[in-house]
């Protein structure tokens, strides 16, 4: 099973949606568009790959770029033959994924639409609806979230116990 996002060029096909709705009907209806050679769109897919590569490796999983998007999104988005790249990714926590996509979306002043909650990412930063922020943000913080390795873990005893170890 994969999830999907939806990203689609305002500049080249229909304005910035103002609500959530808007985003939805827009998507459908660009959905039925062919666009075939859309050069944004294929330079997303490159980006994303750069993006990805760019990120520290103990944050990348065994596979690769393949492994991480569910494909190579330099070959789809540059075979993408609709208005709209539908981009398939992992169906297993892929918070980080939908993150390299929006934030690569957004430096081409491309559109992403969640399809599955209905929530659409602007290239301006917005988000749809606007109370969608706080998850959203919550989602980076629980992904951006290391232990510091500086700090000494429990051995699984009660702090009197170890206190008490501790002192005789």
């Amino acid at each position: 099973m994969s999830y999907e996002i939806c990203i689609w060029d305002p500049a080249r096909h229909a304005p910035v949606p103002g609500t959530e709705k808007k985003a939805a009907a827009m998507m459908e209806r660009l959905s039925e568009l062919s666009d075939i050679g859309n050069s944004t769109i294929a330079e997303f897919g490159s980006l994303l790959e750069q993006r990805y590569e760019a990120a520290p490796s103990d944050k990348r999983p065994v596979g690769g770029v393949k492994a991480f998007f569910g494909s190579d999104p330099r070959k789809t988005a540059t075979d993408c033959k609709s208005a709209v790249y539908r981009m398939s990714l992992p169906d297993d926590g892929s918070t980080r994924q939908i993150s390299y996509s929006v934030t690569t979306a957004a430096s081409l002043g491309l559109i992403v639409f969640d399809d599955e909650i209905g929530v659409c990412f602007l290239p301006d930063g917005r988000i749809l609806p606007e109370d969608a922020r706080e998850m959203w943000e919550s989602s980076l913080a629980e992904m951006d979230a290391v232990p510091d390795p500086n700090k000494k873990k429990g051995d699984g005893r009660p702090f009197w116990a170890r206190i008490k170890t501790d002192l005789l």
